[in-house]
């Protein structure tokens, strides 16, 4: 009996842990994969889908602030910039922290954005602060920010965080 105790008390210890890393798969399905592949397929229509109707984006390094379709209209204009620009990019995530309860996640991060000029490439860092809404079963991005601070966000940053594999 003590075992068969022990064994289903184990259990229901490690069910929540398995709910939330099955989320976190989930998220990273829902958001961040399609992230960077609307990035790297220079692709406007998967980049607005991830995020909710009444998205609020704040980008803290110049304290502006964009709300629902301003802002998606905003991102069409950018990502056909880039498709006549031919550009050539691929953008990264790395995290520091990751919570999630019921509906909502929570998640900062680093995100490196590579871009390819010929032979030439450059990054450029930032961190991330999202809130994510489960919406209809599928993780949507609800409140983005981000920030150089100031330009001091690098690699180092980005290698001390989980980086997510694509």
């Amino acid at each position: 009996m003590k075992t068969i105790s022990i064994a289903f008390l184990s259990m229901l210890l490690t069910f929540p842990v398995l709910a939330q890393e099955n989320e976190q798969e989930a998220i990273n399905k829902d958001v961040w994969y399609n992230f960077m592949q609307a990035y790297q397929d220079l692709d406007a229509s998967l980049f607005n889908q991830i995020h909710t109707e009444d998205v609020l984006r704040v980008t803290a390094d110049n304290g502006r602030m964009l709300i629902g379709q301003e802002y998606k209209d905003q991102n069409l204009e950018v990502f056909n910039r880039w498709n006549a620009g031919k550009l050539k990019q691929k953008i990264e995530f790395s995290f520091l922290s990751r919570a999630q309860k019921e509906n909502w996640a929570y998640e900062i991060g680093i995100y490196k954005l590579t871009r390819y000029e010929g032979s030439n490439e450059r990054s450029f860092y930032g961190k991330f602060n999202v809130m994510l809404k489960k919406e209809s079963g599928i993780w949507k991005i609800k409140i983005d920010s981000d920030t150089s601070e100031e330009g001091t966000i690098g690699e180092e940053d980005f290698l001390k965080g989980s980086k997510l594999e694509f």
